[in-house]
């Protein structure tokens, strides 16, 4: 028995609120009452105006709302949020006009906010796309062959053969910086305080860190309920809102499709298996906590939209219409501010085209999808991270780079095309089209054979190249700056 178009959330009792009215946790953070009809709903307060001996048998459902906030009402009364959080649930940044957004949702009335999977045929169907999904062979280092470690100062970059490259800047010199380790690396998955996480051919799991000023590696696979890993959080963190606590952990995605929690806070480092929904197995991490404080976002091997409670320790499947198929890579939330719950998280369909997964006060949850720059391209890499709160940079399958940002509240393309011999050549696509008509500077047969190759002999300037951009999830470098590879490496 549960209500329509809706789970109770697991492991969660109910609470009697009075005699024929019983609460009931919901795992998208809402609230359900199972009553005696005409007793009572969202509309109707406590009363003790009822005879026992007329009390029907029959009960009934009623969804309540409940505020949208950090964690899905897990953790919302804070103190940095305010009291009035507690009381809203919402804390909007004023707009232009210095006026509050209203934080009036409009009532849905019985319409499901999510979806819900019967246990008939639509599961066995999931479950054998989930099944049935295999990764390419060059996934993680396309997805993570890139990390920022401190903006404007130093990146990371894996070679396709394996090798760990740091570009640091000291002492006023910029310079390449070599990590070697005994076995090869397939990408780097994610920065805390200074150290960075490395996974290897075999999935294991590796931290390069300072220590006394000598650089050390640690293995956490082979810690204590340690895992081979696939993937890991695509970024490092909210900009304003990265700061050391007692809960800190990072998450990553198993080999066997299970998210794994490793806690990191204290160097106290501890595994924990948060499983997976019962639908599927995770294919990757869409965002950990940047769009929502406790909330992990992932994507299912059957290319449905997911997420996990830290706090309740629940998964939920949001709403999606059954042609949407989302692919197997990583996103990007978009959020204006720390003090705004309003914003989106981005990524990309199935079929090449950019999708967007919207929330607001007014309207909650809703789905935009913004296609393709052109009828003849596709985007093919992961997006960019989020550039003053309304652009994205896109990697199209033409080797250009495509900016999505809005102008005026319409969303707009812009090709930017790629490295020229250090001239741009942009051009709005809402004025002049999608046409390429920029001329490759060189060639490579094999572009992606060279990398190792160019970074021991930067300046050889009879290497062949291949200037267009290749499909490889991109990193912010600084607040208006981002990083690309090119298919020359």
């Amino acid at each position: 028995m549960h209500p329509p178009n809706a789970k109770a959330a697991r492991g969660i009792p109910g609470l009697k609120f009075q005699l024929g009215r019983i609460l009931f946790a919901l795992d998208d953070g809402r609230l359900a009452e199972l009553h005696i009809p005409g007793l009572g709903g969202q509309n109707s307060g406590p009363t003790n105006q009822f005879n026992r001996k007329k009390l029907s048998s029959k009960y009934i459902w009623s969804i309540l709302d409940a505020p949208e906030s950090e964690g899905w009402n897990g953790e919302y009364c804070t103190e940095e949020r305010g009291p009035m959080n507690c009381i809203a649930g919402i804390k909007d940044e004023p707009n232009d006009s210095g006026n509050i957004r209203s934080l009036t949702r409009r009532r849905k009335g019985t319409k499901a906010q999510q979806d819900y999977l019967s246990l008939g045929t639509s599961r066995s169907r999931l479950v054998k796309a989930s099944e049935e999904y295999r990764f390419p062979d060059n996934w993680i280092n396309t997805s993570f062959r890139l990390r920022l470690v401190q903006a404007g100062v130093s990146f990371f970059i894996i070679t396709e053969a394996g090798l760990i490259f740091e570009y640091l800047y000291t002492e006023s010199v910029w310079l390449w910086l070599r990590h070697d380790h005994s076995t090869p690396m397939r990408g780097a998955l994610g920065n805390y305080n200074g150290s960075v996480f490395f996974v290897d051919v075999y999935g294991t799991l590796l931290i390069r860190e300072r220590s006394n000023n000598e650089l050390a590696w640690i293995n956490c696979t082979a810690m204590r309920k340690g895992r081979q890993i696939i993937g890991g959080p695509p970024w490092d963190g909210m900009s304003g809102k990265l700061k050391v606590t007692a809960e800190d952990a990072l998450f990553f995605v198993s080999k066997g499709g299970r998210l794994l929690q490793f806690s990191v806070a204290l160097r106290k480092f501890k595994w924990k298996d948060c499983r997976n929904p019962p639908e599927t197995k995770l294919a990757c991490i869409i965002d950990q906590e940047v769009f929502r404080e406790n909330i992990v976002f992932v994507v299912g091997r059957n290319g449905r939209l997911y997420q996990y409670n830290k706090v309740t320790e629940l998964w939920h499947e949001h709403h999606q219409s059954q042609h949407l198929v989302l692919s197997r890579l990583p996103g990007t939330a978009m959020r204006p501010s720390f003090f705004s719950l309003t914003g989106s998280l981005f990524m990309l369909s199935e079929d090449g085209g950019l999708v967007e997964y919207h929330w607001n006060a007014w309207n909650g949850w809703n789905w935009v999808e913004h296609g393709t720059p052109s009828k003849d391209v596709t985007l093919v890499a992961p997006p960019s991270p989020c550039i003053k709160g309304n652009q994205l940079f896109l990697i199209g399958s033409d080797g250009n780079i495509y900016l999505r940002y809005m102008d005026q509240l319409i969303w707009r393309w812009k090709n930017c095309g790629f490295p020229q011999n250090g001239d741009g050549d942009t051009r709005d696509q809402t004025e002049m089209g999608a046409n390429d008509r920029m001329q490759e500077v060189c060639m490579d047969n094999d572009p992606t054979a060279n990398l190792d190759i160019n970074l021991e002999n930067p300046n050889d300037l009879n290497r062949k190249c291949d200037p267009k951009v290749a499909p490889t999830r991109p990193i912010p470098f600084s607040e208006d700056s981002v990083i690309f590879e090119l298919r020359d490496g």
